[in-house]
């Protein structure tokens, strides 16, 4: 009789798999610089009094072995005005990012992971009416394609004590979307607030995010920081800073086929226009607010799968094709919220009458996967605006750099395993110690995952044929075999073509788990 293949919609059971497949990563530095020329509604510069800078992308494609990037690089700079004492003005400057990176294997609708940081930034004053820029850019580029795999669960009409199945569950990243929303507010300075004669300095920050997906849409919150500084129309009249906070929400639909464990989304303001009018008695006191935000949205899942492991026939010989798949097991994932305090003297610096805002970032450094732990490592870089006793200087702002080590629990963890922290500043306080010491309190918060890199064999085709004469000659009648340190009452009824049942009657075995090394067993092969 020829051999036969078992029928999969038949009597072999499949399911499809789909596989994140990493395909490539590559790191890369890109350099930005240029000079700006102060345009000719402001004033000269004499020397720089707090530079900002920020780099977004907002548009990431994966082409034919290449990821392409574009984005900006936005400074925001405060300085004092040549000639004067203390008069303050200030610059937005818009440098466009338009780049690549070679990743062999990439092709058109993989998706593509973007992380970028300002490596290093620096400035330079070429005269009263130009500047200088430099910039240094880390970029790091990951591509991930799906690709399917389909394999035997199970055979019917096969006892399934002849069969032996694995469980194992997989952390899939099953959608990738990028979209955006807009925002449009308008906001009017309290009566205690000056109007505005000069608008120094507008900075706009999400805080407070919420994501939820149901059905198929992702539902987005949170809060939309504004932080004005700006001079009043009096003459003589001091820096006023106004902070506002605006609630925001938004939807975007997204094709969700199964049950997401995860929602993970990375939000950033692509663009703003900030413009102040004049409210109904002609004062300046409204300013319009239009923004665009991008979110970067990541749903995973953790799916539970069971495959057949292995299986035997008492009256058939089964030939199994197996493959070996890699794939990506969640040990760990978890938000942690952390306080970091320290108290910084400001050395060399002007004393202070009164803070105006404390601004900051926070930069991982390192993380280090151990037993139960993960071990992150950064610094927190603050900006610290204040108005200073000095004439020369009366607004000042001083840079601080706080260094951070926290532990976070990653139960099942080893140092075999690889992990991905998402660090963010959910909030920055100052208290004033003294004229030359503050107290800075960060609440940092941290999005934890420890992933495994796991094989498994997947059985993706099953051949039989009936056994011949001279392989059941082969087979021993009965014998008594001793239990080795690998063995168990499965493989040794696979091996001697036995029933399960019958090896646990005849050796009064009520648990076929419970059987010991050394221990003699009395095996009588089934009959064909």
């Amino acid at each position: 009789m020829s051999n036969q293949k078992l029928n999969l919609e038949g009597l072999a059971i499949s399911q499809d798999l789909v596989l994140n497949k990493h395909i490539g990563k590559e790191n890369s530095q890109i350099l930005l610089e240029g000079d700006y020329i102060i345009p000719d509604t402001k004033p000269d510069i004499a020397d720089i009094l707090r530079p900002k800078a920020e780099l977004m992308m907002h548009k990431i494609e994966s082409l034919t072995n290449r990821v392409s990037f574009s984005g900006k690089l936005n400074i925001d700079m405060l300085y004092n005005v040549k000639g004067t004492q203390g008069e303050i003005s200030g610059l937005s400057i818009n440098v466009s990012v338009d780049d690549f990176i070679n990743i062999e294997g990439v092709m058109p609708n993989m998706w593509s992971f973007l992380n970028y940081s300002i490596a290093h930034m620096e400035y330079r004053i070429i005269n009263d009416r130009k500047i200088g820029y430099r910039a240094i850019i880390d970029i790091a580029a990951s591509i991930i394609d799906n690709t399917s795999a389909r394999f035997v669960t199970h055979i019917e009409e096969l006892a399934s004590t002849q069969q032996k199945t694995t469980s194992f569950a997989i952390n899939q990243i099953i959608e990738l979307k990028r979209d955006e929303f807009p925002i449009k507010e308008e906001i009017t300075l309290p009566p205690n607030k000056p109007a505005i004669a000069n608008l120094l300095e507008s900075s706009l920050s999400i805080n407070n995010k919420e994501i939820k997906a149901l059905g198929g849409r992702v539902n987005i919150s949170g809060d939309l920081l504004v932080s004005l500084l700006y001079k009043g129309h009096d003459e003589g009249a001091l820096i006023e800073l106004s902070d506002f906070e605006l609630p925001f929400s938004g939807s975007i639909d997204i094709e969700l086929s199964k049950d997401t464990s995860f929602a993970d989304c990375n939000l950033v303001i692509k663009d703003s226009i900030l413009q102040v009018v004049q409210n109904d008695d002609g004062e300046p006191r409204i300013l319009q607010i239009e923004a665009n935000i991008l979110a970067e949205i990541k749903l995973s899942a953790v799916i539970d799968l069971q495959t057949l492991e292995d299986a035997y026939c008492i009256d058939q010989k089964l030939n199994i094709t197996q493959e070996f798949v890699q794939y990506s097991h969640l040990v760990s994932r978890n938000k942690n919220q952390f306080n970091v305090k320290e108290a910084v003297f400001l050395e060399d610096a002007p004393e202070i009458m009164q803070i105006l805002k404390a601004s900051g970032k926070v930069l991982l450094e390192d993380k280090k996967v151990v037993e139960d732990k993960v071990i992150a490592e950064g610094i927190v870089t603050a900006d610290i605006l204040y108005i200073s006793s000095s004439d020369l200087q009366p607004l000042y702002n001083y840079s601080a750099v706080v260094p951070f080590k926290q532990v976070i629990e990653t139960r099942g963890s080893d140092i075999s395993m690889n992990c991905e922290i998402n660090a963010n500043l959910d909030h920055i306080s100052i208290n004033m110690l003294s004229s030359s010491e503050v107290e800075l309190r960060f609440l940092l918060s941290f999005t934890t995952e420890v992933i495994q890199a796991k094989q498994i064999g997947l059985i993706t085709d099953i051949e039989f044929s009936p056994m011949n004469k001279e392989e059941i000659d082969e087979l021993p009648s009965m014998a008594v075999i001793t239990i080795g340190k690998n063995d168990s009452l499965w493989s040794i009824a696979k091996k001697y073509n036995a029933s399960l049942e019958e090896l646990a009657a005849i050796n009064d075995i009520s648990n076929p788990d419970d059987i010991k090394q050394g221990q003699k067993l009395l095996v009588v092969k089934k009959a064909i």
